[in-house]
Protein backbone atom coordinates (compact mmCIF):
# COMPACT_ATOMS: atom_id res chain seq x y z
CA UNK A 1 0.00 0.00 0.00
CA UNK A 2 1.41 3.40 -1.02
CA UNK A 3 2.50 5.66 1.81
CA UNK A 4 0.81 9.04 2.24
CA UNK A 5 3.21 12.00 2.71
CA UNK A 6 3.06 13.14 6.28
CA UNK A 7 2.09 16.80 6.68
CA UNK A 8 3.79 18.56 9.53
CA UNK A 9 2.06 21.20 11.66
CA UNK A 10 4.69 23.86 10.92
CA UNK A 11 4.15 23.46 7.15
CA UNK A 12 0.48 24.31 7.62
CA UNK A 13 1.24 27.60 9.34
CA UNK A 14 4.15 28.68 7.04
CA UNK A 15 3.22 32.21 5.70
CA UNK A 16 2.72 32.74 1.94
CA UNK A 17 5.89 34.27 0.40
CA UNK A 18 4.04 36.79 -1.81
CA UNK A 19 1.87 38.01 1.03
CA UNK A 20 4.89 38.36 3.30
CA UNK A 21 6.85 40.42 0.74
CA UNK A 22 3.85 42.66 0.07
CA UNK A 23 3.26 43.20 3.77
CA UNK A 24 6.91 44.12 4.25
CA UNK A 25 6.77 46.60 1.35
CA UNK A 26 3.57 48.19 2.67
CA UNK A 27 5.04 48.45 6.12
CA UNK A 28 8.21 50.07 4.76
CA UNK A 29 6.23 52.59 2.72
CA UNK A 30 4.05 53.43 5.73
CA UNK A 31 7.07 53.95 7.89
CA UNK A 32 8.88 56.11 5.30
CA UNK A 33 5.81 57.80 3.81
CA UNK A 34 7.39 61.26 3.52
CA UNK A 35 10.50 59.91 1.82
CA UNK A 36 8.48 57.82 -0.67
CA UNK A 37 6.23 60.75 -1.54
CA UNK A 38 9.31 62.91 -2.17
CA UNK A 39 10.80 60.26 -4.48
CA UNK A 40 7.55 59.94 -6.46
CA UNK A 41 7.18 63.73 -6.79
CA UNK A 42 10.82 64.03 -7.87
CA UNK A 43 10.31 61.39 -10.56
CA UNK A 44 7.17 63.13 -11.84
CA UNK A 45 8.99 66.49 -11.95
CA UNK A 46 11.93 64.89 -13.76
CA UNK A 47 9.69 63.31 -16.40
CA UNK A 48 7.70 66.49 -17.03
CA UNK A 49 10.88 68.61 -17.08
CA UNK A 50 12.32 66.32 -19.77
CA UNK A 51 9.12 66.62 -21.82
CA UNK A 52 9.10 70.41 -21.40
CA UNK A 53 12.73 70.75 -22.47
CA UNK A 54 12.19 68.51 -25.50
CA UNK A 55 9.08 70.48 -26.49
CA UNK A 56 10.98 73.79 -26.20
CA UNK A 57 13.86 72.42 -28.28
CA UNK A 58 11.42 71.32 -30.99
CA UNK A 59 9.77 74.75 -31.01
CA UNK A 60 13.16 76.47 -31.21
CA UNK A 61 14.29 74.21 -34.06
CA UNK A 62 11.08 74.88 -36.00
CA UNK A 63 11.55 78.62 -35.44
CA UNK A 64 15.12 78.50 -36.76
CA UNK A 65 14.03 76.47 -39.81
CA UNK A 66 11.36 79.09 -40.49
CA UNK A 67 14.01 81.83 -40.37
CA UNK A 68 16.29 79.86 -42.68
CA UNK A 69 13.40 79.54 -45.15
CA UNK A 70 13.23 83.35 -45.14
CA UNK A 71 16.96 83.44 -45.94
CA UNK A 72 16.39 81.12 -48.91
CA UNK A 73 13.52 83.33 -50.08
CA UNK A 74 15.73 86.42 -49.88
CA UNK A 75 18.46 84.59 -51.80
CA UNK A 76 16.03 83.54 -54.55
CA UNK A 77 14.37 86.95 -54.96
CA UNK A 78 14.77 87.68 -58.68
CA UNK A 79 14.02 91.40 -58.35
CA UNK A 80 16.90 91.93 -55.88
CA UNK A 81 20.57 92.39 -56.71
CA UNK A 82 23.37 90.93 -54.59
CA UNK A 83 23.67 94.05 -52.42
CA UNK A 84 19.96 93.99 -51.59
CA UNK A 85 20.12 90.27 -50.84
CA UNK A 86 23.12 90.76 -48.55
CA UNK A 87 21.28 93.49 -46.63
CA UNK A 88 18.11 91.43 -46.27
CA UNK A 89 19.92 88.24 -45.25
CA UNK A 90 21.97 90.21 -42.70
CA UNK A 91 18.76 91.51 -41.07
CA UNK A 92 17.31 88.00 -40.85
CA UNK A 93 20.60 86.61 -39.56
CA UNK A 94 20.36 88.79 -36.43
CA UNK A 95 17.25 86.84 -35.38
CA UNK A 96 19.02 83.47 -35.34
CA UNK A 97 20.19 81.63 -32.25
CA UNK A 98 23.41 79.66 -32.44
CA UNK A 99 22.92 76.35 -34.20
CA UNK A 100 23.10 74.52 -37.54
CA UNK A 101 20.47 76.73 -39.19
CA UNK A 102 22.53 79.84 -38.45
CA UNK A 103 25.63 78.21 -39.93
CA UNK A 104 23.71 77.40 -43.11
CA UNK A 105 22.49 81.00 -43.25
CA UNK A 106 26.07 82.23 -42.86
CA UNK A 107 27.03 80.08 -45.85
CA UNK A 108 24.30 81.71 -47.92
CA UNK A 109 25.48 85.18 -46.88
CA UNK A 110 29.09 84.29 -47.69
CA UNK A 111 28.01 83.05 -51.13
CA UNK A 112 26.27 86.35 -51.81
CA UNK A 113 29.41 88.31 -50.85
CA UNK A 114 31.34 86.05 -53.23
CA UNK A 115 28.85 86.75 -56.03
CA UNK A 116 29.32 90.45 -55.31
CA UNK A 117 33.11 89.94 -55.63
CA UNK A 118 33.52 91.09 -52.01
CA UNK A 119 36.03 88.33 -51.45
CA UNK A 120 37.40 89.47 -48.09
CA UNK A 121 33.91 89.58 -46.58
CA UNK A 122 33.09 86.22 -48.16
CA UNK A 123 36.23 84.68 -46.62
CA UNK A 124 35.31 86.17 -43.23
CA UNK A 125 31.90 84.47 -43.20
CA UNK A 126 33.19 81.23 -44.70
CA UNK A 127 35.80 81.12 -41.95
CA UNK A 128 33.09 81.64 -39.33
CA UNK A 129 31.40 78.50 -40.63
CA UNK A 130 34.65 76.52 -40.63
CA UNK A 131 35.29 77.53 -37.01
CA UNK A 132 31.75 77.30 -35.68
CA UNK A 133 29.88 74.60 -37.56
CA UNK A 134 29.49 71.08 -36.23
CA UNK A 135 28.58 69.83 -39.69
CA UNK A 136 31.46 68.40 -41.73
CA UNK A 137 29.52 69.15 -44.94
CA UNK A 138 29.08 72.82 -44.01
CA UNK A 139 32.79 73.04 -43.18
CA UNK A 140 33.63 71.44 -46.52
CA UNK A 141 31.47 73.92 -48.43
CA UNK A 142 33.01 76.79 -46.49
CA UNK A 143 36.54 75.59 -47.29
CA UNK A 144 35.58 75.47 -50.96
CA UNK A 145 34.23 79.01 -50.70
CA UNK A 146 37.50 80.21 -49.15
CA UNK A 147 39.50 78.59 -51.97
CA UNK A 148 37.32 80.18 -54.68
CA UNK A 149 37.46 83.56 -52.94
CA UNK A 150 41.25 83.52 -52.66
CA UNK A 151 41.46 82.61 -56.34
CA UNK A 152 39.09 85.50 -57.07
CA UNK A 153 41.57 87.80 -55.28
CA UNK A 154 44.39 86.40 -57.46
CA UNK A 155 46.02 85.10 -54.28
CA UNK A 156 46.95 81.86 -56.00
CA UNK A 157 49.46 80.64 -53.42
CA UNK A 158 46.92 80.70 -50.58
CA UNK A 159 44.19 79.45 -52.91
CA UNK A 160 46.34 76.39 -53.63
CA UNK A 161 46.61 75.69 -49.90
CA UNK A 162 42.86 76.16 -49.48
CA UNK A 163 42.10 73.75 -52.33
CA UNK A 164 44.46 71.21 -50.77
CA UNK A 165 42.67 71.58 -47.43
CA UNK A 166 39.34 71.00 -49.14
CA UNK A 167 40.65 67.83 -50.76
CA UNK A 168 42.22 66.62 -47.50
CA UNK A 169 38.94 66.94 -45.60
CA UNK A 170 36.68 65.91 -48.45
CA UNK A 171 33.98 64.05 -46.47
CA UNK A 172 33.20 62.11 -49.68
CA UNK A 173 32.13 65.36 -51.39
CA UNK A 174 32.64 65.28 -55.19
CA UNK A 175 36.13 66.65 -55.77
CA UNK A 176 36.50 66.82 -59.54
CA UNK A 177 35.90 70.59 -59.73
CA UNK A 178 38.16 71.15 -56.70
CA UNK A 179 41.02 69.40 -58.50
CA UNK A 180 40.28 71.56 -61.57
CA UNK A 181 40.57 74.67 -59.38
CA UNK A 182 43.82 73.41 -57.86
CA UNK A 183 45.36 72.72 -61.27
CA UNK A 184 44.19 76.11 -62.54
CA UNK A 185 45.80 77.94 -59.60
CA UNK A 186 49.06 76.04 -60.08
CA UNK A 187 49.09 77.13 -63.71
CA UNK A 188 48.23 80.75 -62.86
CA UNK A 189 50.98 80.72 -60.22
CA UNK A 190 53.47 79.60 -62.88
CA UNK A 191 53.82 76.12 -61.38
CA UNK A 192 53.35 74.18 -64.59
CA UNK A 193 54.76 70.89 -63.34
CA UNK A 194 52.45 70.87 -60.32
CA UNK A 195 49.51 71.65 -62.60
CA UNK A 196 50.41 68.68 -64.82
CA UNK A 197 50.77 66.36 -61.82
CA UNK A 198 47.34 67.40 -60.58
CA UNK A 199 45.74 66.88 -63.99
CA UNK A 200 47.34 63.45 -64.36
CA UNK A 201 46.09 62.53 -60.91
CA UNK A 202 42.61 63.53 -62.05
CA UNK A 203 43.00 61.40 -65.17
CA UNK A 204 43.76 58.38 -62.99
CA UNK A 205 41.09 59.11 -60.37
CA UNK A 206 38.23 59.96 -62.74
CA UNK A 207 38.73 57.99 -65.99
CA UNK A 208 34.97 57.81 -66.64
CA UNK A 209 34.06 61.39 -65.72
CA UNK A 210 31.98 63.25 -68.30
CA UNK A 211 34.61 66.05 -68.47
CA UNK A 212 37.69 63.82 -68.60
CA UNK A 213 38.35 64.72 -72.26
CA UNK A 214 38.73 68.37 -71.20
CA UNK A 215 41.40 67.26 -68.72
CA UNK A 216 43.23 65.23 -71.37
CA UNK A 217 43.20 68.23 -73.72
CA UNK A 218 44.57 70.45 -70.95
CA UNK A 219 47.41 68.00 -70.29
CA UNK A 220 48.35 68.13 -73.97
CA UNK A 221 48.14 71.91 -74.00
CA UNK A 222 50.60 72.05 -71.10
CA UNK A 223 52.98 69.71 -72.97
CA UNK A 224 52.23 66.64 -70.84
Amino acid sequence: MAKTAKVRRKDLIQPDQFISTTDILIAYCSKHKTKMISIVISLIILVFSGLWIKNNQNKKSLGMESLYFKVEQAKSAKESNSKDKIKQIGIILDEFSEGPQKQRALLVLADEYFNEASYDKAIEFYQNVVNGSGSSLSQQLANMGIAYSLEGKNDYKNAINAYKTTIQYSNEYPLFDIYVGLARCYELNNEKNEALLTLREMQNKYPSHSKIDVIKSKIKALGG
